[in-house]
């Protein structure tokens, strides 16, 4: 089934995919092909636009090209609709908004029942978990019920020395194996998973215990079920932005997920420009990104649209997480549909 693959929306919901299939179906594509092209709609962003993709028979998703559907000369007679939305995919600006289906539980998603595992202590030695206060140790964004959907720390959750060490395998790892660039569908990021980088995660899994969750709890507890005790990482990875010929930014989207946060691995005067750009902030251009420097953590609901603001020199390095709520599958889809547009 390529639309629970992909994540697409279900046929029977959006009349435009029953248009899809039968433009894919006139033009004799067949899926029993190790390789196919296929004309695909996209609704991760709040824009309609489509792209033709190179769909290996797996769950990589690599797009070849991009234009916009205005150009009726690149589609099928049968699939041309009269008007869309044109809206620029680029950030700062802000897109009209229309209805996105993105998996966000174990219950739509089940391979998160297995890659959360990989992020599960051991065994409980700890020391003490650590406390913060909302006063002094984080700026909050975007109000919602007792709480806000956006933080930025004001101090490094991370030492410098942490964070050099997860950079350093993780650069020591992509010699060996290369950094990956297809790993999430349709916003690919050059990343390597932390469970390639065996020191980092059994760093990381006592340092989600200690200062991550409490930390997210802090600050999203008021309206999470049971104050966010089954927060849960389900996937992290380590992005690598490179002004000299790689990846400097990642488009506006929103992450399938209940919430998400990033942690600058490098210190801020290594590089010109990034940071954490969101549409709710309500303001163009760089001014409505969020910069942290090396050890600071910024979280949010993973719904929000937002990106990551290109940087026009150096290399800036981040770690990104994406987290669930263990046995709330239902309230999870529930609350990303509530905050997606706010």
């Amino acid at each position: 089934d390529y639309f629970s693959l992909f994540q697409f929306p279900s046929p029977s919901t959006h009349p435009e995919i029953s248009l899809l299939v039968k433009a894919v179906r006139q033009s004799k594509m067949k899926i029993g092909q190790s390789i196919f092209t296929a004309v695909a709609l996209i609704f991760n962003v709040d824009d309609i636009f489509v792209s033709t993709f190179t769909m290996p028979l797996g769950p990589a998703l690599a797009p070849t090209g991009l234009a916009r559907i205005s150009s009726p000369s690149l589609f099928p007679t049968v699939f041309r609709p009269s008007s869309v939305a044109k809206c620029n995919l680029s950030p700062p600006r802000r897109c009209q908004k229309t209805p996105t289906t993105l998996h966000v539980s174990e219950l739509h998603i089940p391979g998160y029942s297995q890659s959360k595992l990989s992020f599960l202590l051991d065994n409980n030695d700890i020391s003490q978990e650590r406390t913060f206060n909302p006063q002094t140790d984080y700026i909050s964004y975007l109000p919602y019920q007792d709480g806000h959907l956006i933080h930025r720390t004001n101090m490094p959750i991370f030492t410098s020395e942490e964070c050099q060490s997860i950079v350093f395998e993780a650069e020591r790892k992509a010699l060996q194996m290369g950094w990956t660039t297809n790993r999430h569908g349709n916003y690919p990021t050059t990343d390597l998973p932390i469970t390639e980088l065996p020191d980092s995660l059994a760093f990381f899994k006592v340092a989600l215990v200690e200062r991550i969750y409490p930390l997210l709890r802090s600050q999203f507890g008021n309206f999470l079920p049971d104050g966010g005790k089954n927060l849960r990482v389900a996937d992290g990875f380590v992005v690598k932005y490179d002004s000299l010929g790689g990846q400097t930014e990642l488009r506006p989207h929103r992450d399938g997920s209940v919430l998400s946060f990033n942690i600058a691995l490098n210190a801020m005067n290594e590089f010109e420009g990034g940071g954490t750009w969101f549409a709710s902030l309500g303001e163009d251009g760089e001014g409505a990104s969020l910069k942290i420097d090396r050890g600071e953590i910024v979280s949010h609901s993973s719904s929000l649209l937002h990106g990551g603001y290109g940087i026009t020199k150096g290399t800036r390095y981040i770690m990104v997480c994406f987290v669930i709520l263990e046995g709330y599958d239902s309230w999870s889809m529930r609350f990303y549909n509530q905050v997606r547009n706010l």
